[in-house]
């Protein structure tokens, strides 16, 4: 787990940089640029975090469903029409926008949660955007797309040396992997409680860039991928706006070798 609202403070972006080592870095190199890239992959593990897999959408499914149950008990106790037809009652149900009786507002209110419940059962998961948001987020475990795709995006973009998986990204005892632990570090990335093993940055970075998929997914593979390559584009413009208009290198985690 981690606070996934986190964002890099200038002591954190320092811890950061003296665990990759200065001669790893670019001949300029933009602390801005890499401070906004950091901040884009800590919203998108959040993101991540809530969506890798179909348990948030069935929570909350299930939370209507039990809200729904309590508002037909309350439209139920309120069958007694004599209660609401005294001047008081009469009076309040004016004051609202639009003017409705208290069972009006609870009829209305069930009309509501029961057409969202229909809507989230009989929509098309390949036309709706919501979901189609969802299931980019699903190839991989929120550490493996951090780790294995988002910060080599950001990391390569900003020319850091050793960025490839050819050239060492992969290395564990390289400056990419140490980039990748000290991140980690400083937004409280734990499993069980204990810091992750050099292995599992290194078995992230090698899976993403291989896309080796073990998980039944929601839908076609190319999809995914086109949606994993708009967020590294995303985070090379970021890097790359930032560094005034040079252009980004179009190497991430995914790629093999600089071209």
């Amino acid at each position: 787990m981690s606070d996934a609202n986190k964002v890099i403070t200038s002591a954190g972006l320092n811890r950061i940089l003296k665990a990759v080592g200065k001669e790893y870095f670019p001949a300029s190199l933009d602390r801005e640029a890499l401070a906004s890239g950091l901040n884009q992959c800590i919203e998108w593990y959040g993101e991540a975090q809530k969506f890798h897999t179909d348990k948030y959408e069935m929570a909350q499914r299930r939370e209507l469903e039990m809200v729904l149950a309590r508002v037909e008990r309350l439209r139920r106790l309120m069958k007694d029409d004599d209660i609401w037809r005294d001047d008081r009652w009469h009076y309040l149900a004016h004051q609202g926008s639009p003017p409705q009786t208290p069972r009006a507002a609870v009829e209305s209110l069930e009309r509501l949660i029961g057409e969202e419940i229909f809507q989230r059962s009989v929509v098309d998961a390949y036309e709706d955007m919501d979901i189609l948001y969802r299931h980019t987020f699903q190839a991989f475990s929120p550490f493996e797309w951090l780790i294995g795709d988002w910060l080599p995006a950001v990391y390569a973009g900003l020319q850091f040396e050793c960025a490839t998986i050819s050239d060492g990204l992969a290395s564990a005892t390289g400056p990419y992997v140490r980039f990748a632990r000290a991140t980690a570090d400083e937004l409280n990335i734990k499993k069980l409680g204990r810091r992750y093993a050099v292995a599992s940055f290194v078995k992230a970075i090698k899976t993403v860039s291989s896309w080796d998929v073990r998980r039944r997914l929601p839908r076609e593979l190319y999809e995914l991928q086109v949606h994993a390559q708009d967020r590294r584009d995303i985070l090379l413009s970021i890097v790359g706006t930032a560094r005034q208009g040079r252009p980004a290198q179009t190497t991430a985690g995914q790629m093999q070798s600089k071209k």
